[in-house]
Order: C-alpha cells, then sequence, then structure tokens
C-alpha cells in the first residue's frame, strides 16, 4: 500500500472517530447522565399555599334611612362585642321623636279636655287609649336615638368596610362585615393532579408565614366539584377548618395547609434534578433516536429526591440529568 493512500485511509478513520465522538457529545455532555423513566411508588405530603378566612362573618347593618356621620374602624381592626363601629346622622330619628312628642301632647289634651267636660264614658276610655298609644310611640321614639349608635355584635375583626363616611344608607343595608376569630380557616387551590388523594383526607397542618413555628390542626370541610383555572393552572378550591387558633391570627393572612402521608403507586418517576422550572412551567430534556427534546411535563408528588410525572413523559423513555450541584 502507497503511502499517499495509507495517509487517506487514516485520515477518513480520523473524521469518523470524531464524527462519532461530536454525536456522543451532543447526546450526552461531560458530568451528565441519562435517566431511564420508570414506573413506582411514591410517598411524601403535599403542600397548598392559600390564606386564611373566616367561616362565619356578620353583616353590620343601619336600621334607618340616613348617613353615615362618623366610621371609627378601619379594615383588619380587631372589635368587642358592644364597641361603637359606626355613628349615624340621627335626624330623621329626632323628627321621629318630635312627631310623637307632639301626637302626646295632643292626645293627653284630649284626655284632660274629656274628663273635663263629663263626656261620655266611651268617649274618655277612647281619650285614654289614644294618650297610652301615644305614650308608648314617644318612649319607642325615645330609645331609638341610641340607633344613631352601631354596635358590633360579636368579637371579631372587620374583614369588609362597604361604606364611607357621608355616604347615604338606607334601613337595612350592610355596613361592614366583622369576622368571627374563633372560626378562622384556610381556602387554598388542590391542583387536578391532586384533587383525588385529598379527597380521602380529613386531618391537616396548617402553617401561617406571619407566625413561624407556629403551627396548628386542621379538618378539610370543603373540596369543590368545580374547577378554576389560573395562568394555565386546573385546580379545585380547598377549605380546612383550623381547630387550633393563636393571637395574632387574622383573615387574609398566608398560610400552607399540609397535607402528610399520601401514597402514589406505579406512577411515573424521574429523579428531581431532571427537572428545570421555567416561571410556573415544567420541562425535561429527552434523548429520543440520539437527538435532544425539551418537553414540557406536568408534575406531582415530591419525595426523597423524586418526583411523580403526571402527563408528558413515558415508562421507558430517556432524560437527561444534568450534573448534581
Amino acid at each position: 500500500m502507497s503511502k499517499g493512500r495509507r495517509r487517506w485511509i487514516l485520515l477518513a478513520l480520523s473524521l469518523l472517530a470524531i464524527g462519532a465522538l461530536a454525536l456522543v457529545l451532543s447526546v450526552r455532555r461531560p458530568s451528565e447522565a441519562l435517566w431511564t423513566v420508570q414506573r413506582g411508588d411514591l410517598t411524601g405530603s403535599l403542600e397548598f399555599p392559600g390564606r386564611i378566612v373566616s367561616l362565619r362573618t356578620v353583616p353590620v347593618r343601619a336600621t334607618f334611612d340616613t348617613r353615615v356621620q362618623i366610621l371609627p374602624v378601619s379594615l383588619g381592626d380587631a372589635v368587642r362585642t358592644g364597641d361603637i363601629v359606626a355613628v349615624l346622622d340621627d335626624t330623621p330619628l329626632r323628627a321621629r321623636l318630635q312627631q310623637a312628642e307632639q301626637q302626646l301632647r295632643q292626645a293627653e289634651a284630649a284626655l284632660a279636655q274629656a274628663e273635663a267636660s263629663n263626656t261620655p264614658l266611651d268617649v274618655r276610655l277612647r281619650a285614654e287609649q289614644q294618650r297610652r298609644d301615644a305614650a308608648e310611640a314617644y318612649r319607642e321614639a325615645t330609645a331609638r336615638l341610641a340607633e344613631k349608635y352601631v354596635l358590633a355584635p360579636i368579637d371579631g375583626i372587620v374583614t369588609e368596610v362597604i361604606v364611607a363616611e357621608g355616604a347615604p344608607v338606607g334601613g337595612g343595608s350592610i355596613l361592614l362585615r366583622i369576622a368571627d376569630p374563633h372560626a378562622l380557616g384556610v381556602s387554598a387551590t388542590v391542583d387536578e393532579v391532586d384533587a383525588g388523594y385529598v379527597e380521602a383526607v380529613q386531618d391537616v397542618r396548617v402553617t401561617v408565614d406571619a407566625l413561624p413555628g407556629w403551627e396548628g390542626r386542621g379538618k378539610v370541610v370543603a373540596l369543590g366539584r368545580t374547577a378554576t383555572q389560573q395562568a394555565g393552572v386546573v385546580g379545585f378550591p380547598l377549605t380546612a377548618r383550623l381547630i387550633d387558633t393563636t393571637d395574632g391570627l387574622r383573615p387574609g393572612m398566608t398560610a400552607t395547609i399540609h397535607v402528610a402521608a399520601v401514597v402514589r403507586h406505579n406512577v411515573v418517576l424521574v429523579p428531581e434534578r431532571a427537572v428545570r422550572i421555567v416561571g410556573e412551567r415544567a420541562f425535561v430534556t429527552v434523548v429520543r433516536n440520539g437527538k435532544r427534546e425539551d418537553r414540557e411535563v406536568t408534575l406531582g408528588l415530591r419525595s426523597g429526591g423524586m418526583v411523580e410525572v403526571a402527563a408528558g413523559l413515558g415508562e421507558g423513555e430517556q432524560v437527561v440529568l444534568p450534573p448534581p450541584g
């Protein structure tokens, strides 16, 4: 074999080796590994972020047509039973009292005249009854003057203020709402993947961001049947009633519902480090026929470094594991 031909053969072999190396590197980069997607069981806990809510709120209403004169409370204020939460303009009440006083004087004058003129007994009896009715109406009108002061019906937290000072209000209209601090819960949203597992759950734990170190027991009281969608994520409303409460707990605070000992059987599993989170979306890199493909997946339960893939991957597919750290 001539030297020239040998050089060409060596050159061709070198190019083939370089091509093969490039193919390998295009699929598997240094320090990376491939993971074959498999099925298995996963045991762990679930967490659902939410907010503290009142499970019992009491509306506070105006009892007559008027205007709001003073509004001494604001959103989030703590009040006790009997505290003044609004002062109403009592002009209509005073007008009624003045009218009742005038009617009482007229009834008293009519009775005095009947007695002085020795009118028949039935006439005097009617005059006496009219005086009694007028006196009762006067007493009621006097007592109603106190209705200008709107009082808190329960101990609680002001969770909604509907009116402002100077605003007109009708009799029976709601001025504000007060939440019962002894009937608190947590409202959260459960991902559609987890909804089936939460249905069988009753006891939960609750933590509150603003109260580090505190943990309370709760019971699931409602899991909605109609799904909602936010930012492309489908979920169901979940409400848990708090069994334990503590000072400083307020409606509106950020809280988390913790569901323990959830078991998933025969689910698709990958290591957590195979997953990349971009905003609210999750992706893995799949190697297929020597080529890489970024694929969006739907995640489920996480535990022990593994994560359930509820949708987007099949058993036997291969995903890239980036180097740890």
